[in-house]
């Protein structure tokens, strides 16, 4: 890995992404790990030659468990099984720097996760947006609590049906609408942690990252949230959000698509491509991860699921802003991150070609914080 900063510098002539749809022919200005600047003849500092590159904002993946998990002992920190209800727990807690850094996300243009807790608890607890590499927890943390993370798969049923939790998807229901009408809580720190965040759920301050593989589990969840119409939800791994379209839109909900490199798993799930890029290019948000149903398979997975998308859609840029924007949205944190933009983080990626439109693009560079962390 390498680690370079330069206080100041122009990167001149390059093809800029913004993330947000725009294309720019021109410069960009880095002072102290900040774009400060984007625009043409730029001056300052070092200059930078990007004559036929193309400049991204660094990806985000929009949630994975990578980095709370001990790869050797293969210990699932990101699912606490004592209870199917844990909206207090907090997944930076489980987060382990060095494990996600051996990720090496990095080398394939992603610059930030949104670390989540797994998908065996019903209310699993709050999400956190990190650098994909760093020297420690805080240096690489852009934003705790982005979230709150539900799963409303089969997965809760098999994990706690004999632990006195639910046994089928009613109790699930039940459990939930239990949850979130619950209005007393107890003084101690728990009662109060879980009261702050269902009521930011409740009232759409904080978004609920709803994992639900089919469209009955997203109907469902509809069902059971609709006496909650602020809540703002984002549907995760739901590989059918395409038969879920009319409740989605109405929901003003959004999608995070998850790992579509299995064959299997889209002829299970009866994936329609372009359906989806239907929905997003009519307006529903969209995100993408490397985590599939039941493991994340690789850093290399969200180009695969973006270059499955571009088949059928008419904007490239529509797919950058998957990658981009559009996670830093949902997620709350696009003072940050997520656009080639003043005052944002220096997080972006330089490509020989487009990495969206053709699979034989080559990154050259990524820059985290404006610290070059891996060079070709």
């Amino acid at each position: 890995m390498i680690w370079q900063q330069r206080k100041s510098m122009v990167l001149k002539n390059a093809t800029l992404h913004i993330g947000n749809g725009e294309v720019l022919q021109g410069d960009m200005k880095i002072e102290d790990g900040k774009i400060t600047e984007i625009g043409k003849s730029l001056s300052g500092g070092e200059v930078q030659d990007m004559t036929g590159k193309d400049i991204f904002p660094g990806f985000i993946d929009s949630g994975n468990f990578l980095g709370t998990q001990d790869m050797a002992y293969f210990a699932k920190d990101y699912n606490e099984n004592s209870s199917p209800v844990t909206p207090y727990l907090d997944i930076w807690h489980s987060l382990d720097p060095d494990e996600l850094s051996l990720q090496e996300f990095y080398k394939a243009g992603i610059t930030s996760t949104v670390v989540t807790p797994g998908n065996e608890g019903l209310l699993g607890g709050t999400c956190a947006v990190v650098k994909t590499v760093g020297k420690n927890i805080n240096k690489i943390t852009v934003r705790r609590d982005v979230a709150l993370k539900a799963s409303f798969t089969s997965e809760v049923i098999r994990v706690f049906q004999n632990k006195g939790g639910p046994k089928t998807p009613m109790a699930m229901a039940d459990a939930l609408k239990t949850a979130l009408s619950q209005t007393e809580y107890t003084s101690d720190y728990r009662g109060q942690r879980t009261k702050e965040v269902m009521d930011a759920v409740r009232s759409g301050r904080m978004p609920v990252l709803a994992a639900c593989e089919n469209v009955s589990e997203i109907e469902r969840f509809f069902d059971v949230t609709k006496s909650y119409p602020d809540m703002k939800i984002i549907l995760t791994l739901s590989y059918e959000a395409d038969r879920a379209e009319k409740s989605i839109k109405e929901r003003n909900a959004a999608v995070v698509l998850g790992d579509t490199s299995r064959s299997s798993l889209q002829m299970a799930h009866k994936t329609n491509f372009a359906k989806l890029v239907d929905m997003a290019e009519s307006g529903t948000k969209f995100g993408l991860t490397v985590l599939g149903t039941d493991m994340a398979w690789g850093k290399e997975m969200l180009l695969w699921t973006a270059s499955k998308l571009m088949q059928t859609c008419k904007s490239s840029e529509t797919i950058v802003s998957m990658l981009t924007a559009n996670p830093a949205e949902l997620f709350g944190v696009s003072d940050r991150i997520g656009l080639l933009k003043a005052g944002l983080d220096a997080d972006y990626v330089v490509y020989e070609g487009d990495p969206v439109k053709k699979c034989g693009a080559r990154l050259l560079e990524t820059v985290i914080n404006g610290e070059t962390v891996y060079q070709a």
